[in-house]
């Protein structure tokens, strides 16, 4: 993750404050790092229509693992396949950012870099859902045993998926619209709490949507900071 850095000081300007502890600056530049990872990956949700695809796949993912009883490996082989295709979405996004950087003109090697990225999202995007479908196959005799679970889930379910996808939605609404949906999505994630058969795929479910709600917020400032 990317360190916090010291601002200079401005020639002329007051004296700079006492330094704090060392204990207290490396704890700073250490908490830092982390809200700088986050604005990678809630700008990456902004700004790139493939990660707001994934989000919600993501979602859909969570749903299945938080409402089917799977066994330890298939549950980490969701759990794994979800975060490395987002991670390499966010690595795509930063590669085509630096690519467009360092030129704007048409060339074949920052083609070849683009695609190559591209492609690497798009292997990874393809093996995830082969493992999932390879995983409720065999999770099948327990979906098929309690259909009044799989129902609940659906229901609980269908409300947090389509308010993620409609804040992650890139057209201009009013903000008590965002407000309403986001109400919605943490109703259902709530009551999806209730019912789950795995906290980490509830949690997983409520980071996915916690990314589309602050990609949404500043979505919503930047158009306010245009309109004034």
């Amino acid at each position: 993750m990317r360190e916090a850095k010291a601002r200079p000081r401005v020639a002329g300007g007051p004296p700079p404050p006492l330094a704090a502890p060392e204990a207290r600056q490396g704890l700073g530049k250490f908490l830092a790092s982390f809200r700088y990872a986050w604005d990678g990956v809630v700008e990456t949700a902004l700004h790139q229509r493939n990660m707001r695809v994934h989000l919600v796949a993501s979602i859909l993912v969570a749903l299945v693992g938080s409402g089917v009883r799977l066994g330890v490996p298939e549950e980490l082989a969701l759990a794994l396949c979800v975060f490395l295709v987002l991670s390499a979405e966010v690595a795509n996004s930063a590669l085509e950012a630096l690519v467009d950087l360092v030129t704007r003109e048409r060339h074949d090697l920052a083609r070849r870099a683009k695609d190559a990225g591209a492609g690497a999202v798009l292997v990874l995007a393809a093996g995830s859902v082969g493992v999932l479908a390879l995983v409720v196959v065999r999770a099948w005799p327990a979906l098929t045993a309690d259909p009044g679970a799989v129902a609940r889930q659906a229901a609980l379910g269908a409300p947090l998926v389509a308010s993620a996808a409609l804040l992650l939605a890139p057209f201009a609404r009013p903000r008590a619209a965002d407000a309403v949906l986001v109400a919605a999505g943490a109703a259902a994630l709530a009551a999806l709490a209730c019912f789950t058969v795995s906290a980490a795929f509830t949690a997983l479910a409520a980071l996915a949507f916690a990314v589309a709600a602050e990609a949404a917020r500043r979505r919503a400032r930047a158009v306010g900071a245009r309109a004034g």
